[in-house]
């Protein structure tokens, strides 16, 4: 019974956010709209903090079995690693476009208040991760070139590279991470003007766009075309 009312829940917290915005979610409003005990509710999540963990873990879980189900599928058809980068990124682009009100609630503006817990983030880390594989296996297979800049970026970029260096990024050459973070704020700034609206100026096949655009900032991290 539990589980089946936090589905219920989190459905009408969904719906909420269509129609008042994470600012507008009220917990008591969503016990009312289930005609449940706001009790019963409260032992599920014991305050609006946890209903929003929940919801916002909910979006991050699906953005990443998108970008899962992009990249097994492209492993499975025989891509090469840039064909797989840009078939992650069609997948994120896709499921945000589909649902721009979770997509909003997780890479939109910060909420007031809101401190978010360390679940969220672990969920926020697999649509990395996908990419972060499509990289690692691209570098096994010869088809990543490192690339070292000329001039060093900048010391807070280095510390940040070190960081990721000694951690889910380990093995990469420091140029390619450098490269990626760059290609990482690309891909939601990018994913940010299809599902918001500002896109359609660029062509009138968005996907396109966003297909060659994820070519270019692959090609730009390294990854390098292996077919003729």
């Amino acid at each position: 019974m539990s589980e089946e009312l936090r589905a219920r829940a989190l459905a009408e917290g969904r719906r909420q956010l269509v129609e008042r915005g994470a600012l507008g979610l009220d917990q008591t409003g969503v016990a009312d709209a289930l005609a449940v005990d706001p009790a019963e509710l409260d032992r599920l999540f014991p305050g609006r903090h946890d209903l929003l963990t929940a919801l916002i873990v909910e979006a991050y879980d699906a953005m990443g079995d998108s970008a899962e189900r992009a990249l097994a599928e492209a492993v499975e058809s025989g891509l090469e690693p840039l064909q797989r980068w840009i078939a992650v990124a069609r997948g994120v682009r896709g499921w945000s476009v589909a649902n721009p009100h979770q997509y909003e609630l997780i890479y939109g503006t910060t909420i007031p208040g809101y401190d978010a817990p360390p679940e969220t983030m672990i969920a926020g880390a697999r649509t990395a991760v996908a990419l972060l594989s499509v990289l690692h296996q691209a570098q096994s297979e010869g088809a990543l070139v490192s690339r070292p800049d000329d001039a060093p970026p900048p010391a807070p970029v280095q510390t940040a590279v070190r960081g990721l260096s000694e951690g889910m990024m380990a093995g990469l050459p420091d140029d390619v991470i450098a490269r990626t973070l760059i290609a990482w704020t690309q891909l939601f700034g990018m994913v940010s003007f299809s599902v918001f609206g500002h896109i359609a100026a660029f062509g009138d096949d968005p996907v396109a766009f966003c297909d060659h655009a994820a070519d270019a900032m692959g090609r730009y991290v390294g990854l390098q075309p292996t077919a003729g």
